[in-house]
């Protein structure tokens, strides 16, 4: 059967009947015929016109949607990056400000350090100097008694 009513071809091409009952109002009669349940049918030629019709209204349409989507798309997306952008720039300051803070925590440790360091070269050179005086004086009382118990 080569003849297809107007359900059929609506299926066919995934439109709803109206639309195809919107294109058969413009197509000539010599294609379009009535079956024994007095059913509208369409022969191969006007369904080949229908389709050719229906498939570049859809085209159309499709790319009208396509559009406004990525319109949609890109401008959420925009949107989306801008407040990302925010968060980041954000996050940096954060981070120079810590990286900042713990810089000077540095410096001062190496300050401090640096003091002890000196006091302690300070105490090991006075105990070094005490430590060659001791054994002068020990020399000198030894000396002083020995001579007088010699």
């Amino acid at each position: 059967m080569s003849d297809k009513t107007i359900k059929e071809l609506a299926d066919e091409l995934n439109v709803s009947k109206q639309t195809v009952q919107y294109h058969v109002k413009f197509l000539p009669t010599k294609y379009l015929s009535k079956n024994d349940k007095k059913i509208i049918t369409i022969n191969k030629t006007g369904q080949s016109y229908i389709k050719g019709k229906i498939k570049k209204r859809v085209g159309k349409n499709n790319e009208q949607k396509t559009n406004k989507e990525t319109t949609n798309y890109t401008a959420k997306n925009d949107q989306l990056l801008k407040q990302q952008l925010e968060i980041k720039d954000k996050q940096i300051e954060e981070l120079q400000k810590l990286l900042h803070s713990q810089q000077k925590l540095l410096d001062q440790q190496q300050i401090l350090t640096l003091q002890a360091n000196k006091k302690i070269e300070t105490l090991e050179y006075n105990s070094e100097k005490k430590e060659e005086e001791k054994p002068t004086k020990n020399n000198e009382k030894r000396n002083w008694f020995s001579r007088v118990f010699k």
